[in-house]
């Protein structure tokens, strides 16, 4: 009887090890795999490797563009025809792991309410397709419409969001379950005499354990697709699956893993012979068949088996070598277990002689427990594939690994001055921002002015400082000045109009350029080219929240950086990966967002000179210039 209720304890405590193992290991993969968002957002990207989910993808974006423009609906077919072209591009994909990035900081920020997971941008990349068979259609698509992919608020999805919310207790609780696992383990080989018994009852419990995680990893991306609409199902199953199928596939190896350690204590009273039954196997295939049948059969195995090795020779080599390994793993197993657990109950009596020490044969129950549950937390914290994000940087994968004040970056002084721009008497450059950013150029010094638009061209609001004729004098030079007052009288004086910003060079009078046009053009480039990294350096005379507005009206606050501009910096590629490309500097004025850096304290630049104007080194520590 005493035997009995030790024996029903010990599975107890088998069962309850191995369910603490599990949930250390779940715990585990979830912190590499939910809780950090870079692997988060590599698994959301992941997902448009299953066809069914591009197709999924490429009907949402159509409906986001019809829904913003119906009267592209009898276009629907050329619009789709772009959608599907673009969402196996890496461009859409740059874009998926940006709305993941956001989403999952949403899926963590206690003030939030419900989640909701949108794609920006994607009808700009649609359009870009579409382009090259209707011109016409391209122009019409809206290409700043939200594709909003999932939305969660309450319910059991609403639940497992909360649960989210506290992920750093659960790193805490994945070291207490590990612990549990290792202790519970311990306690089912100490509480009974037979460690023999214990040993298989642990393997056991981990064999149905991980059998029972592996059905419902299996399952719940086939339930989860039943509550959706018809439509979206396989991709609701192939999405859940780049989360849940490793989770499967280690549960299968853990169960088979306990069947190992069980088969192997089951052998400890007669252990199995491999290499006997290896002899075994070989005489019976190298025996001549006995009758027809036989032969037949041996010949149609002899085919099957031949005609794998010639289709699959990898396959057919990985599962000779696992079988082997097994039956290796399994052999050492039965002897380090019988050492550990001693002579069985029913085994005859041995001869007399130096026997195993029990410290020895305890010290090995222990050594193997714990590289057991050590080997199964390394297993679990695995991370799986390496997700190569980025393969060049700013055009060079040897920029990748370097910080933003190891790289320099080809910089335009009055970028925005140019001959292709309307309105400029005074060019700086050859071509506009978007000629520059496809030939190469990377960092951009630009002026920020409150301007006036009017038929006769753009009238400066000139305050503060600049108002003295002198001072403008000396900073653009005496023609400059004397053209900028022909063209205001032409304006007039107190023009009419709604003040706007302006890129221009101190006087807008003589060339300006909409900043909410130019930057738009900037966050265009980046959606079209996610592996590049642009510093801006903004000479703002304008109001630090009007710059951040005008930022965000463009789009490019979806791209700017929103780290710490302090040493060290980050290199190009975790900026990219965090889709965080656009530095930005201001010189006069820090502060409307806390993405605008004030660049006298992050930049040291040369001497104005006319041999080398206005080089700047970003990270350097500042400098007054010489007077």
């Amino acid at each position: 009887m005493r035997g009995r209720r030790a024996a029903a304890v010990s599975w107890v405590l088998a069962v309850l090890s191995a369910m603490a193992l599990a949930t250390a290991a779940l715990l585990t993969y979830a912190e590499h795999t939910v809780f950090s968002s870079d692997a988060f957002a590599d698994r959301a990207a992941a997902t448009l490797d299953a066809q069914p989910v591009r197709d999924a993808a490429a009907s949402r974006l159509t409906n986001a563009v019809v829904g913003v423009r119906p009267d592209l609906v009898a276009l629907r077919p050329i619009v789709e025809l772009g959608a599907r072209a673009v969402v196996g591009t890496p461009q859409f994909r740059s874009l998926v792991r940006r709305a993941a990035l956001e989403a999952h900081r949403s899926a963590f920020d206690a003030q939030a309410r419900g989640l909701t997971f949108q794609i920006r941008d994607a009808g700009l990349l649609a359009a870009d397709v579409v382009r090259r068979l209707s011109p016409g259609v391209a122009d019409r698509m809206p290409t700043r419409a939200i594709t909003r992919v999932a939305r969660i608020k309450g319910g059991v999805q609403g639940f497992m969001l909360r649960l989210a919310e506290h992920a750093d207790r659960a790193r805490v609780a994945k070291w207490i379950a590990f612990a549990a696992a290792l202790v519970l383990a311990l306690a089912a080989l100490l509480v009974t005499d037979s460690r023999r018994a214990s040993v298989l009852r642990l393997g056991v419990a981990a064999a149905g354990v991980g059998v029972v995680v592996a059905l419902a990893a299996a399952l719940v991306p086939s339930l989860a697709a039943d509550s959706v609409g018809s439509a979206d199902r396989d991709a609701v199953r192939a999405a859940l699956g780049v989360w849940l199928d490793p989770i499967t596939a280690w549960a299968v190896a853990a169960s088979v893993a306990g069947v190992i350690v069980a088969l192997a204590a089951a052998a400890i009273v007669r252990p199995i012979p491999v290499m006997a039954l290896l002899r075994g196997v070989g005489s019976t295939v190298a025996a001549p068949p006995r009758n027809g049948l036989e032969r037949v059969l041996r010949a149609g195995i002899a085919i099957g088996a031949g005609a794998a090795m010639v289709l699959w020779p990898r396959a057919v080599l990985g599962v000779v070598i696992v079988a082997l390994g097994a039956l290796l793993v399994l052999a050492a197993l039965a002897e380090l277990l019988a050492l550990a657990a001693g002579p069985a109950a029913s085994a005859a009596p041995r001869p007399r002689g130096p026997g195993v020490p029990q410290a020895l044969r305890i010290g090995t129950v222990v050594l193997l427990a714990t590289a057991g549950v050590a080997t199964a937390a390394l297993l679990a914290g695995g991370e799986g594939p390496a997700v190569a994000r980025v393969g060049r940087c700013n055009g060079h994968a040897a920029l990748c690994d370097r910080r933003v004040d190891q790289v320099a970056f080809l910089t335009t002084h009055n970028a925005m001055a140019a001959p292709d721009e309307p309105g400029w008497l005074f060019a700086t450059q050859d071509a506009g921002i978007p000629k520059q950013l496809e030939d190469g150029v990377r960092a951009f010094m630009i002026d920020t002015q409150y301007g006036i638009s009017t038929a006769r061209g753009v009238a400066t609001r000139i305050t503060g400082e600049n108002t003295s004729r002198a001072k403008l004098v000396a900073e653009v030079g005496e023609s400059f000045v004397a053209a900028a007052e022909r063209v205001g009288r032409r304006i007039g004086r107190n023009p009419k109009g709604n003040e706007e910003v302006f890129l221009c060079h101190t006087l807008c009078e003589v060339g300006a350029t909409k900043a909410i046009e130019a930057l738009r053009s900037v966050h265009r480039f980046l959606v079209r080219h996610p592996e590049e990294v642009v510093v801006l350096s903004i000479q703002d005379e304008t109001s630090a929240a009007d710059t951040a507005e005008v930022i965000r009206a463009s789009g490019l606050v979806d791209e700017v950086y929103l780290g710490d501009a302090n040493r060290p910096w980050p290199t190009l590629r975790e900026l990219i990966d965090r889709d965080e490309r656009v530095i930005v500097l201001a010189e006069n004025r820090a502060g409307g967002a806390p993405w605008i850096h004030h660049q006298p304290a992050v930049v040291q630049e040369t001497p104005f000179l006319p041999a080398h104007c206005c080089s700047s080194t970003i990270g350097s520590t500042p400098r007054r210039r010489p007077a």
